[in-house]
């Protein structure tokens, strides 16, 4: 299935603009109604209290939301000498409006306060973004690739919430799936080890001694089973990667290990300076060497158990993180979280650490399924086969 470039890039801003609405609009809680029009906020003074980070923050968030949208519009009038200037001012015009609604909707919110200096913050940064895409299109050799397949889209989004998860007060890093079970769980599994019966010094212990090494399983499977599906949709995504090879899938580990603990650090960082020396603790340290040892383990392995090793990677990692007791971190993180200035990405980093893994199975059904998997190991038998190469120097 093909899709034209602007559809995709269409769907990427819908996306994107869902994520802006969720930290716009967090907590989604205590909705109320107010006797008064949602649009009055634009006509009060400048508020009297802001700061310069709340106005670079609101003019970052926009730009890739201008950007996106007017990339989407400049493909529909790509054969018009205009098209630049009215992708500009279609894109900047409909961010402008996104961001009036989102503000006139925080009137309804008793935790949030609606202003015109967001609306003007989100206004520049949108602006900013439509003009980089206006720009960067006067390139008419960069306008060639007017097709491109939904998998390139979807697996940039996929990347870029396992990034956002990384700032979520996990009960352990990279514990993710969470779905609220886990004190029905963790009864069940000490009903089933003989636990409950014991005292809780000794169940303290039991748990103490087995939380390294599940922690350490719980870090190598979430990143393991993501590089494996980075992995895999770069050699589907034929398009956008086709000098990528299954031989480079140890690079690949390798750069998925770098990028998450250094996203992972800086979020800590940011949220809880206090923490930024606890977090990568025995356990989950073991579990980056486990993943990196994956590297040399699927090596040789055929696309389509790379592909059963990332499912069942994804199924350890929502297990454990339903089973696994609490920990002293998270309670630190959730204090950094309530009274820190990141407070609305709070939201949304929580649900796509939530999501994240099911998303990743839907992913592997769907987009990246045995038969196309099966399909790619065909494909790739054929390259390396030295008689077809030799046919083809002929």
């Amino acid at each position: 299935m093909r899709v034209g470039r602007a559809a995709s890039l269409s769907i990427a801003a819908l996306l994107y603009a869902v994520g802006l609405a969720l930290i716009t609009l967090s907590p989604l809680t205590d909705w109320h109604f107010v006797p008064e029009a949602p649009w009055r906020f634009l006509g009060q003074p400048w508020p009297k209290y802001w700061t310069g980070f709340d106005v670079l923050v609101n003019v970052l968030a926009y730009i890739p939301l201008g950007l996106l949208t007017s990339r989407a519009i400049l493909y529909r009038f790509r054969d018009s000498a205009w098209g630049p200037l009215v992708s500009f001012i279609i894109a900047a015009l409909t961010c402008m409006l996104i961001s009036i609604l989102l503000e006139g909707l925080q009137t309804y919110l008793p935790s949030r306060r609606p202003s015109i200096l967001d609306v003007a913050s989100n206004a520049a940064g949108a602006m900013t973004g439509a003009f980089i895409a206006s720009a960067y299109a006067q390139s008419i050799t960069r306008l060639q690739i007017t097709e491109t397949r939904p998998i390139e889209i979807g697996g940039l989004a996929l990347l870029g919430l396992w990034l956002i998860a990384q700032a979520a007060p996990q009960q352990i890093w990279l514990s993710l799936g969470d779905i609220g079970l886990a004190d029905e769980l963790r009864r069940a599994a000490a009903w089933i080890t003989g636990l409950s019966a014991a005292s809780p010094s000794v169940t303290q212990e039991v748990f103490a001694a087995q939380r390294i090494l599940a922690e350490a399983l719980c870090v190598g499977a979430a990143i393991t089973s993501c590089a494996l599906i980075l992995h895999l949709t770069m050699l589907e995504s034929s398009r956008w990667f086709a000098r990528y090879l299954p031989e480079h899938w140890p690079r690949t580990l390798l750069a998925i290990v770098a990028m998450t603990l250094a996203v992972r650090a800086a979020w800590v960082w940011l949220l809880s300076p206090g923490a930024i020396t606890g977090w990568l603790t025995a356990g989950a340290q073991a579990g980056v060497v486990l993943a990196l040892l994956s590297a040399y383990g699927l090596a040789g392995a055929r696309l389509s158990h790379q592909r059963l090793a990332a499912v069942c990677g994804l199924a350890v990692t929502v297990m454990l993180a339903n089973t696994l007791p609490e920990n002293e971190f998270i309670a630190s993180s959730l204090s950094d979280w309530s009274r820190g200035r990141w407070l609305n990405l709070q939201l949304l980093a929580n649900l796509s650490a939530v999501i994240w893994p099911f998303l990743a199975i839907g992913w592997l059904q769907l987009v990246l399924t045995r038969r196309s998997v099966r399909a790619l190991e065909r494909a790739y038998g054929r390259e390396s086969h030295p008689t077809i190469s030799a046919d083809r120097s002929i």
